[in-house]
């Protein structure tokens, strides 16, 4: 496959959007893929800082004090949530939302990757969705790329 697209950027702590790229397709192609990456995803230090923010934000928005188990257990689940959807000409191919820092979305005329759907032919105009639900840290890199055949 070649690339024939690729974009990054960074996003903020707390960032709760959507970034679009659009990619004009100069062929028919028989197979895309299209690719996530991103880093921060888990709690890499537990600081006294981290910890009193939790405990600040459970107590405004539940008006109840958390126990030390409590709030490991949130440290421990706490992560950067992204996903990737992809549009082709307007009409929905996939979308992926699983929780890994590398992701590929596959498609051709025969398979496509879960959360994607199979693909007579690639061609026309492709919207590139990156969606941030969650982002925990400053400077969160992220890259999006798309290669065809």
């Amino acid at each position: 496959m070649k690339e024939i697209y690729r974009a990054h950027g960074t996003v903020n702590k707390g960032f709760i959007g959507q970034i679009a790229y659009t990619v004009c397709l100069d062929s028919v192609y028989t197979e895309m893929d299209v690719h996530l990456h991103f880093e921060k995803n888990r709690v890499q230090e537990q600081t006294p800082e981290l910890k009193e923010e939790i405990k600040t934000q459970i107590k405004q928005k539940y008006g109840t004090d958390i126990t030390e188990d409590e709030l490991n257990r949130i440290l421990k689940e706490m992560k950067t949530e992204i996903q990737l959807t992809v549009f082709m000409n307007d009409r929905f191919v996939g979308s992926i939302h699983k929780q890994l820092t590398d992701r590929h979305m596959y498609i051709s005329p025969s398979a496509a990757t879960e959360g994607a759907i199979a693909q007579k032919s690639i061609e026309g105009v492709i919207k590139v969705l990156v969606i941030f639900f969650n982002v925990l840290y400053d400077d969160t890199p992220y890259s999006v790329s798309v290669s065809v055949k």
